[in-house]
Order: structure tokens, then sequence, then C-alpha cells
């Protein structure tokens, strides 16, 4: 075991874990930063920020959709809407990104946001 899941198993993952994970194409959930009980949905946030710093490619884009900020709207949306809509009006590539995210849990106003955000975009 290395030292680094060591460190993964003692508490949450880094920013910079994160997105070296989920670019490697080794995780796309980050369910370790959003899912309790060592949810730290703050350091998941900023992950998703920096990845769509990245060329991503279709598939890249269809997973960051369905795996992470789908989860934290499903999990954290009250936390995170503000910003996801502050985000999208910022970004057309994260409005886009927006287009394959589904309801899943998330609560009706939180879905209802997440539609207007994206602008009626769906792929």
């Amino acid at each position: 075991m290395s030292d680094e899941e060591i460190h993964l198993d003692d508490s949450p993952p880094t920013v910079d874990q994160l997105v070296t994970k989920w670019l490697s194409g080794e995780d796309y959930s980050m369910a370790e930063a959003i899912i309790y009980p060592r949810a730290d949905p703050e350091t998941a946030w900023e992950a998703v920020l920096r990845i769509m710093q990245h060329h991503l490619s279709d598939k890249q884009r269809a997973l960051l959709a369905g795996g992470p900020i789908e989860s934290l709207l499903s999990w954290h949306g009250k936390q995170f809407i503000d910003r996801i809509e502050a985000e999208a009006k910022r970004s057309p590539d994260f409005s886009h990104i927006l287009g394959g995210v589904w309801k899943q849990d998330m609560p009706d106003e939180i879905w209802r946001r997440v539609e207007s955000a994206r602008g009626g975009k769906v792929w």
C-alpha cells in the first residue's frame, strides 16, 4: 500500500488528488469526496472547476456531467446550486455539460434550477 492510499483512507482526498485520479480515468465519480461519511464536497467542487480547465473529450464531458456534477447536485444541491448557476452563466462550456446531468435523486427545486441553468440544452 502506498503512502497516498494510506492518506486517502485516513482523510478526504485533496483537490490535486481528485483531479489527477479523475483525469487518469481511474475513477470518474469522486464519490469519496461527495458521499458521506468522509464527504468534502467543497474539494470536489474545486476539482470539477479545475477539470473544466482541461481540454476534455466528449466521453470525459459525459462522465463529468453524470458523475461528480450530478452527485454534487443530488447530495449537496442546496449548497452548490447558486455556484452551478453562476458557473453556467459564466461558462458556455459548463452550461453545455449541464445538458448531460440527469435528475436522479435531486430535489425538484434543484432540478428545475439545473434545467434553467442549462438553457434547455440536453444531450
